[in-house]
C-alpha cells in the first residue's frame, strides 16, 4: 500500500513539473519546416514587375541594378504561412505572417560590405489574421542581400536562403 502511494504521488508531482515546463516554453517550431510553395525575382532595371500570390501579390518598381525577390511559404498541404519580399527600390523588407498559428519565422538580412551587417525581423505576432511588418532597411545600393530564413529566434533552424541587390 505504502509503494502506491508513493507511485501515485511520485506520477502526479512529474505530471505537475512537466505541465509548468510545457506552459512555459515558447511556441513550437514548425515540424517539419514551412517549404516554398513560390519564389519569384526580377531584375528591377526591366520593373515594374508583378508577381501574384495567394496572399496580396508583389509589386517590384525599376531600381536599375536591383534584384528584388519574393517567397511563399507554405505546410506540406500547400496552404500559406508566411512570406517574404525584398524590394530594392528604397530596400524594403516586408514580412508576413498569414496564419495565426502561434508560430512564425525570422528572417536574418544581411548584406555584404560595412562589416558584415546584419538584423533579424519577425511579424509582429498579434492575434489579427494576418501580421505585417515594412522595414526600411536603407541599404547602399548595389550591395548583394542575404535573407536566412529561420523557424526559431536562436537561429538554429534554417528554412530558406534568398539572396537580392539593393
Amino acid at each position: 500500500m505504502h509503494h502506491r502511494i508513493v507511485a501515485t504521488l511520485a506520477a502526479a508531482a512529474s505530471a505537475a513539473i512537466a505541465t509548468t515546463v510545457m506552459a512555459a516554453a515558447p511556441a513550437s517550431a514548425y515540424s517539419p519546416n514551412p517549404r516554398i510553395i513560390q519564389h519569384d525575382s526580377a531584375q528591377t532595371v526591366y520593373c515594374p514587375c508583378r508577381f501574384n500570390d495567394a496572399i496580396d501579390g508583389t509589386y517590384f518598381q525599376k531600381d536599375d541594378g536591383g534584384v528584388g525577390t519574393k517567397a511563399v511559404f507554405g505546410n506540406a498541404s500547400g496552404h500559406a504561412l508566411a512570406k517574404v519580399e525584398f524590394h530594392p527600390l528604397d530596400e524594403i523588407l516586408w514580412v508576413y505572417d498569414v496564419s495565426n498559428d502561434g508560430d512564425g519565422l525570422y528572417y536574418k538580412v544581411s548584406y555584404e560590405g560595412d562589416g558584415g551587417r546584419w538584423g533579424l525581423y519577425t511579424p509582429p505576432g498579434t492575434s489579427d489574421a494576418w501580421d505585417v511588418r515594412k522595414v526600411n532597411l536603407d541599404i547602399p545600393e548595389g550591395r548583394r542581400v542575404t535573407i536566412t530564413v529561420y523557424d526559431d529566434k536562436a537561429m538554429t533552424d534554417k528554412v530558406y536562403t534568398l539572396s537580392a541587390r539593393a
